[in-house]
């Protein structure tokens, strides 16, 4: 009923907003394909099922706009994923949606990563920025330099899985395990030891023009590149890509190093209460820029 209602009140706009379904992944991938976003059909399917999402669509039912919220637990959540076409901006439809997730969010804090497009819009809602991503990515290659710590470092298995769910959750500063099963499913991953326990690691998976290795959940910048280095090696000569807020120190350089200079940056938002991490290991790499 309240969606409904909801469609009721925006008619006359030209647009409706609904709940976005799995037959509209076809068109969100088009409108993504349309602003340069490199999501494939497959990693919309992933994002699209570990949250929720809306739709402006036009008066013949087009989707010609797209937002998606994830909660993680019951005080926070992360938005993603808006795009609106250029037929629907002037019309509001971009600040529509946003209403509609606020609608469904309640009292969560809330945290995004915004384009130089959206910014506009995201400090017109409260949300303050907090810091940069950079975008790494490039044709991987191994730095001719000697990584330190490459010796407590190993491929992960099976029986690491609960440790790392607990890691990510220290480290992001919410509980995000489905976001972690969803991607021990369909990664390669290493461990960082120390004293035989589990102190840090690093996924990667297909997504976009290649391979994205993250997240990535290290102490210091000597720990992440031990742990990126492996999978520098694996996907050399191919598209490797990083999404990090620790672009100056060693770290960043050696992502440069290995053919992955910065490309692009977006601005972290939040609206609410900034969930900072709750031990030593910090997100040197990201899942997606809108899963964090």
């Amino acid at each position: 009923m309240r969606h409904r209602a909801l469609r009721r009140q925006l008619d006359h706009q030209g647009f409706t907003i609904r709940p976005m379904t799995e037959a509209d992944l076809p068109q969100a991938h088009q409108l993504s394909v349309e602003v340069g976003w490199p999501h494939r059909p497959d990693d919309w399917r992933l994002i699209f099922g570990l949250g929720e999402g809306f739709v402006a669509c036009d008066e013949i039912g087009r989707a010609l706009g797209s937002a998606m919220w994830w909660p993680f637990g019951d005080r926070f959540a992360t938005v993603g994923m808006v795009i609106i076409s250029p037929r629907l901006q002037a019309q509001g439809a971009g600040r529509r949606l946003m209403d509609t997730i606020f609608a469904r969010v309640g009292s969560r804090d809330l945290r995004l990563n915004s384009t130089a497009a959206g910014y506009r819009l995201y400090r017109s809602l409260d949300f303050e920025p907090i810091g940069r991503i950079f975008q790494h990515q490039g044709r991987a290659i191994v730095p001719i330099d000697e990584v330190a710590g490459r010796a407590h470092v190993r491929p992960l298995i099976e029986g690491d899985h609960g440790r790392i769910t607990e890691l990510d959750r220290a480290a992001y500063g919410a509980d995000r395990s489905r976001v972690i099963a969803a991607l021990l499913a369909r990664s390669s991953g290493v461990v960082y030891e120390r004293a035989d326990k589990i102190v840090g690691f690093a996924l990667a998976r297909p997504f976009g023009r290649g391979t994205v290795v993250g997240p990535i959940v290290a102490e210091d910048d000597e720990m992440a590149i031990a742990l990126v280095a492996p999978h520098v090696e694996e996907h050399a000569g191919t598209f490797l890509r990083v999404d990090t807020a620790f672009e100056e120190g060693a770290f960043g350089q050696y992502l440069e190093n290995a053919g992955m200079p910065a490309f692009d940056t977006v601005e972290t938002m939040v609206k609410g209460k900034h969930h900072r991490p709750k031990g030593p290991a910090r997100i040197f790499g990201l899942v997606t820029q809108a899963l964090g």
